[in-house]
């Protein structure tokens, strides 16, 4: 967009901010208003230069940018991470740039629109490598029963869960026409013609009863309402496709609006759980040094919506609730190390438990815990690691990918 078509003005900050809360306000910043191009931290972290296009209200979405500020920077208090384990692996000297477009020219990715990506060739062997380890080691550790679930999800489910209070702006819905006879008609006729979708007017589309699923372990809930887990506890596994909208800050493997998930999840006795999550772990550090891969394990949070991001940030640090997967990929255009979250390791409590009426074998509200590795960003970091070369990798994926 040509500097003559947007308009710029600065907005102060209550108070200095930090790099990661600075880097958080710019990534939720793109669901301010749809007339908004950029909203960037200036250098000091006093201030936020706000871009949005010539033809919007410029009043409007000052106003919009000044709440969110307000309702992101609101009795926020930040507590450092805890780094619980941290690797150098052999190869992180000469990391790979620009592994996506490597990708793309390979043909072992494929771009289909913003946030959707196939893949194929040593691409898709190594993400299914990746997965086939996980899921082989989750049914021999932990007797991981497998499972398999769609990717739609009801919508009421979702609100059981709480998504729609904590990521509304993450959701992704789906509908249908209406039945209605003249609707679907009016709908045929002004699409007969056309390579673009022509919708008629909102009031052809039915009320949304589903979504696509934001977050693979949620289906299992729903699948365990109403039972008694035996003994100390269950452990389920699955590979799952997750749906996020991310607006404009998708980006090649690094961000996706669709992608594949290892699932692992326990249900059971406050202990059984937290012992998985921590065996959990302890495969993963082993896994990260098996293929010599470079990254770190820490606390961390999710991405809530501004409005209800300062307290609920809080609470996941201060309990010790959340932890990432965090592999170092290709530097910043500057040069910069870089990492991305490839995966989490969640403690939920007793949430699940009551709100589906599931039950430990004492006959108190299960505890659950879930662990999921995103397979594309897996894929991202080990070219980023490791090069285009196959047959340069650690003997450890070579061999399964040969």
């Amino acid at each position: 967009m040509k500097t003559t078509d947007t308009v710029e003005f600065v907005l102060d900050l209550s108070r200095s901010i930090d790099s990661e809360l600075a880097a958080d306000i710019e990534k939720q910043s793109v669901y301010v208003s749809e007339d908004l191009v950029s909203l960037r931290v200036i250098e000091d972290q006093t201030q936020v230069k706000v871009t949005h296009k010539a033809s919007g209200d410029s009043e409007k979405v000052r106003d919009k940018a000044t709440r969110f500020l307000d309702a992101m920077l609101q009795r926020f208090r930040r507590i450092e991470p805890t780094v619980h384990f941290r690797r150098q692996g052999s190869a992180m000297a000469k990391p790979a740039r620009k592994v996506f477009q490597q990708l793309e020219e390979r043909h072992w990715a494929f771009q289909h629109s913003e946030g959707v990506v196939s893949l194929s060739g040593p691409a898709l062997d190594l993400m299914n490598a990746v997965d086939g380890t996980f899921s082989r080691e989750y049914k021999r550790r932990f007797s991981a029963v497998m499972r398999a679930y769609p990717a739609m999800i009801k919508a009421s489910l979702l609100a059981r869960c709480g998504y729609f209070e904590m990521h509304p702006n993450a959701l992704s819905f789906v509908s249908h026409l209406v039945n209605d006879f003249d609707e679907i008609e009016a709908f045929r006729q002004a699409n007969s013609a056309s390579t673009e979708l022509r919708t008629t007017h909102s009031g052809a589309f039915a009320p949304v009863h589903h979504c696509l699923n934001p977050a693979a372990c949620f289906p299992c809930y729903e699948n365990l309402e109403n039972q008694t887990i035996d003994a100390d506890g269950l452990v389920l596994t699955w590979k799952g496709r997750v749906f996020r909208y991310e607006s404009s800050n998708t980006a090649g493997l690094d961000r996706l609006g669709e992608f594949n998930v290892r699932e692992l999840v326990f249900i059971g006795t406050d202990e059984f759980v937290m012992k998985g999550r921590a065996d959990a772990m302890a495969l993963t550090i082993a896994m990260m040094g098996e293929w010599d891969l470079s990254g770190r394990i820490e606390t961390a949070t999710d991405p809530f919506f501004a409005t209800v991001y300062a307290d609920k940030t809080f609470w996941q640090e201060t309990m010790d609730v959340k932890y990432e997967v965090c592999l170092d990929v290709e530097p910043k255009d500057d040069g910069a190390p870089r990492s991305i979250a490839a995966g989490s390791m969640n403690l939920h409590g007793a949430f699940f438990g009551d709100r589906f009426n599931i039950r430990d074998h004492l006959g108190e509200p299960a505890f659950t815990g879930c662990v999921g590795w995103g397979l594309e960003r897996w894929v991202l970091a080990v070219f980023s690691q490791h090069g285009m070369d196959v047959a340069k990798w650690p003997h450890a994926l070579r061999a399964q990918i040969s």
